[in-house]
């Protein structure tokens, strides 16, 4: 196997100084048009890449963060990522991703190991690990970026309004004349489960309906979850003329539930979801939804943690809200 090309071939072949290679290729110090034209003919020549682990030591960086996220499969997170990698990516950074299913010890452990990685950021998705744990994992001198509901003195907070767009949901279906409304989704305490859970609670109680106990039902926040939440809420023969979810995978499980016990959606039972994943507008029927705008977080997580490596961002940490949108389309 041939040995790989060096920044001295290139000089070599070039004819210039080892010092001027690294200047043409980084741009940070000025270089004849000659010179440079020299330099790229011979790193095309040699196919040379420079070594990324080097230049990662010089500047004290490895081009690489982390985002610790919950679960890769929920389309959500996939779509976040490549938000932050949008970001993040002409900076000449990577995106390490660590899916922790939502577990204490896997979030905790996916922490430790890339700090101890020395990755120059996080981007941290938690629904079960405590502030005050983060701090002390991260310690100060890892930027971080906190996606989601969790509240920690440890650096920027990206998230949405989940109380305000489940209040509009709910709103939208006491609109279409529904008053017996469950709420599905999210166990309590993890993630945005309690927040959405509490947006739900404000509509009924602000159109003088009574929360009803048993239509509250959690589960996780899965397809799979929300199948066997309904289906069992079914077989108990609680009556409910409509379901907001906290999230489209378990809207998605509900109607799976429905229409095998012969309901029909929307017009036995009416099914909002959150998140707005792509499949919401491939199920039938297409799901009303919240856009949680998945993308859009991505990238402002991305923007600000570059800034924060950087330094081009300093001072008190902000919290910036991406407000979601309600999208009407026929399962409510």
């Amino acid at each position: 196997m041939p040995s790989r090309a060096r920044i001295a071939d290139v000089a070599e072949i070039a004819g210039v100084s080892r010092t001027t290679v690294s200047h043409a290729l980084s741009g940070r110090r000025p270089v004849s048009d000659e010179a440079r034209a020299k330099v790229l003919a011979a790193v095309k020549e040699l196919n040379y890449r420079a070594n990324q682990l080097a230049v990662g030591l010089r500047k004290a960086r490895t081009q690489t963060i982390a985002f610790v996220m919950p679960d890769i499969t929920n389309p959500f997170y996939p779509m976040v990522a490549r938000g932050v990698q949008d970001a993040i990516r002409d900076a000449g950074y990577q995106v390490v991703v660590c899916s922790t299913d939502g577990d204490a010890d896997r979030e905790a452990a996916f922490i430790s190991d890339m700090v101890g990685r020395a990755v120059d950021g996080l981007i941290v998705d938690l629904f079960r690990t405590p502030g005050e744990y983060v701090q002390s994992l991260v310690g100060g001198h890892t930027p971080v970026v906190i996606l989601g509901p969790l509240k920690a003195p440890i650096g920027d907070r990206v998230h949405g309004d989940d109380k305000v767009s489940v209040a509009e949901a709910t709103r939208h279906l006491l609109r279409r004349g529904r008053t017996r409304i469950a709420f599905v989704g999210g166990l309590p305490g993890v993630g945005p489960a309690d927040s959405r859970l509490s947006g739900y609670e404000d509509a009924l109680l602000g159109a003088g309906l009574p929360i009803v106990p048993e239509l509250v039902i959690r589960c996780d926040y899965t397809r799979q979850g929300g199948r066997a939440a309904v289906a069992a809420a079914l077989d108990a023969g609680l009556d409910f003329d409509a379901i907001v979810c906290a999230n489209d995978l378990g809207a998605i499980g509900a109607i799976d539930a429905l229409r095998a016990a012969g309901r029909a959606v929307p017009d036995d039972v009416a099914v909002t979801g959150f998140d707005d994943i792509d499949a919401a507008a491939l199920v039938h029927p297409q799901l009303t939804t919240i856009d949680n705008r998945a993308y859009e977080k991505g990238t402002v997580c991305g923007r600000l943690l570059l800034q924060r490596i950087t330094g081009e961002l300093t001072g008190p940490f902000r919290d910036i809200v991406v407000p979601g949108a309600l999208n009407v389309r026929e399962s409510a």
